[in-house]
């Protein structure tokens, strides 16, 4: 079992002046499971005062009290009381939750409950505003089924945050945790949290969810109602785009290509485009026509938009209109996917959509598409690839190795050794390279 390290900067809360004490604590001990902790005697000494001086602090209680907590067999959950203590600190500073003898007693009863204690436990003490009683309640259920346990961790970790505090009702979680169904849920957690994220907001929730499963839950309509409410919540390019319309003609490769588009466009402010029905049209018709066959092209060219040009400018520099349009010339011509695929996305050597779509409009793409590495030394060479593709290939591969040869040559000029025994030793070695390599490509 991993223990989470402590290793804190923690301030002590006081209720009579009000103030912070800023006391550094440095606890760095925790670091595998209780046998290493036996074995290991130099945890021992600062760090175990650090800790008993902190925990005694937080809950006002004699160090005496708490030494016992250091002892060989209890090392491993010395996290989980520091964290206990903590939470009893910061509540009685902030006067919420203070029925103070009942919660000093609530922290120990919870150390005791828990025997092997899980990160699932420390985000449950730091991350929510849960009072002791809650806590214990929640830590009775999840100690008798660890099933529970890992379906409240899912749960905090589903609801949205406030600042660093969870949202997650306590009514909510002890009716999760406590339903008929709950067991199947926590097995299945993957399949039920589509529904929970589209309805994490309604109270009754729970009572819904178990009613859904009673009569025959079906993952993948969730599944769907999420896709399209996460596409068009946000003021993103697809959030023009009609929910209804979206659902009544499900396309699972079309709303993958839908992320894309988004993430390529993001940082995009579509209140400066006037005519959103133009725009939402385009992106409609991208999304019905986008295949199996054709997804993986079609976002190659929207990761090349994404890493070549500004934030805030890809609607200028990348209009939909012309995506599109790329986007038809790829399904008309398996030799344009077949180049696009290879030459676009994040490494592409394009400089802009035109160029693209040009070289798909005019070139020779399957000359091109038999010798890629000449694509790329014409784009390095700012060629135009349609005039390029009409060019003799074998004439195009004598000039590249009369130039590598020339580069090699202008190499050994700038060679320089004050031994001039090494200079010819240098130039003699280049001279031999090279002529392998000539009787090499003569044989090939």
């Amino acid at each position: 079992m991993n223990i989470n390290k402590i290793n804190v900067y923690t301030p002590v809360y006081s209720n009579k002046n009000n103030k912070r004490n800023t006391n550094p604590v440095a606890f760095k001990g925790l670091k595998t499971d209780v046998f290493k902790f036996m074995a290991n005697v130099n945890y021992r000494t600062l760090e175990q005062n650090m800790f008993v001086s902190q925990v005694a602090a937080f809950l006002n209680m004699p160090k005496k009290e708490i030494t016992p907590f250091t002892s060989k067999m209890k090392r491993h959950k010395m996290n989980l009381l520091y964290k206990l203590s903590e939470k009893f600190n910061k509540d009685n500073y902030y006067k919420t939750n203070t029925n103070t003898e009942t919660n000093k007693k609530l922290v120990f009863d919870i150390y005791d409950k828990i025997n092997a204690p899980q990160n699932t436990h420390i985000r449950f003490l730091e991350f929510t505003d849960y009072s002791f009683e809650q806590l214990n309640k929640i830590f009775d259920i999840t100690e008798k089924d660890p099933k529970k346990l890992s379906l409240a961790g899912n749960l905090l970790s589903t609801y949205p945050s406030k600042g660093s505090t969870s949202q997650l009702p306590f009514k909510t979680l002890e009716e999760f945790l406590t339903t008929p169904s709950s067991s199947k849920i926590a097995a299945e957690y993957d399949d039920f949290k589509p529904y929970i994220e589209l309805n994490y907001e309604n109270p009754q929730i729970v009572k819904n969810l178990e009613s859904e499963i009673q009569n025959g839950y079906n993952k993948k309509i969730y599944i769907k109602k999420l896709n399209i409410k996460k596409l068009t919540s946000n003021d993103e390019l697809t959030s023009l785009l009609n929910q209804d319309a979206l659902e009544q003609n499900y396309k699972q490769d079309g709303i993958e290509l839908l992320k894309v588009l988004n993430k390529t466009y993001a940082g995009e402010s579509i209140t400066k485009y006037p005519d959103k029905n133009a725009i939402s049209e385009i992106i409609m018709e991208m999304y019905n026509s986008t295949t199996p066959q054709n997804l993986k092209a079609r976002t190659s060219v929207l990761n090349f938009i994404r890493m070549h040009f500004d934030l805030n400018k890809k609607l200028e520099s990348a209009p939909l209109e012309a995506v599109n349009n790329i986007f038809k010339k790829i399904d008309a011509d398996a030799e344009a996917r077949k180049f696009v695929e290879s030459t676009t996305g994040y490494n592409s050597l394009f400089d802009s959509v035109t160029q693209i779509d040009d070289a798909l409009s005019n070139a020779d793409l399957k000359k091109l598409n038999s010798r890629l590495d000449l694509v790329a030394y014409a784009l390095n060479n700012r060629e135009n690839l349609a005039e390029f593709s009409r060019k003799d290939f074998k004439t195009i591969d004598k000039q590249i190795k009369l130039a590598q040869i020339e580069e090699k040559k202008q190499q050994e000029k700038l060679f320089f050794s004050p031994n001039p025994i090494i200079t010819d030793l240098h130039v003699l070695k280049m001279k031999i390279k090279r002529f392998i390599q000539k009787t090499v490509e003569k044989f090939n």
